[in-house]
């Protein structure tokens, strides 16, 4: 049984209605709705707060479900790549400026100006690729419904 079939059920075992847990943890009816359908998963301290709230084991929740354990892998990934983006940003920022000031003769670089224009070339391409990172809660897909389709065909 995956995350979202756990908490339903033991919500209605619990005959507690989807927004009676949503004020419960501070969250939105639709985000309830999310979790149950699997479309979303909660962070990490809300999900032990569920583990509490419904006797669950934090193993019996983490790992019987591959897509969730994916998902909060993702998380962790994307927040180890913040500093790097903003670091590479940082300098993509300082190298254009030293570009745009050597291209309207402000400073003169001289062949130092090729190699700067090919590092930011390069930090360019380092930021679109940690900018397509998958960071959707949709496990790969841009939409649920890409995902329910995928799921029907894998039956």
């Amino acid at each position: 049984m995956n995350f979202g079939q756990k908490i339903k059920s033991a919500r209605i075992n619990r005959n507690i209605t989807q927004q009676q847990l949503a004020d419960k943890f501070f969250v939105t009816r639709q985000t309830i709705s999310n979790w149950e359908n699997d479309n979303s998963y909660p962070d990490i301290m809300t999900l032990i707060r569920l583990s509490d709230y419904f006797d669950f084991s934090m193993d019996e929740l983490l790992r019987e479900d591959q897509e969730m354990r994916l998902f909060l892998d993702k998380k962790m990934v994307k927040h180890d790549f913040k500093p790097i983006y903003r670091n590479v940003m940082v300098i993509v920022f300082i190298l254009f400026s030293m570009e745009l000031l050597n291209l309207f003769g402000i400073i003169h670089l001289g062949i130092m100006g090729w190699v700067i224009w090919l590092i930011l070339m390069l930090s360019l391409n380092i930021l679109s690729k940690l900018n397509s990172f998958d960071d959707s809660n949709a496990m790969g897909f841009k939409y649920s419904w890409q995902k329910k389709i995928q799921e029907k065909l894998n039956l």
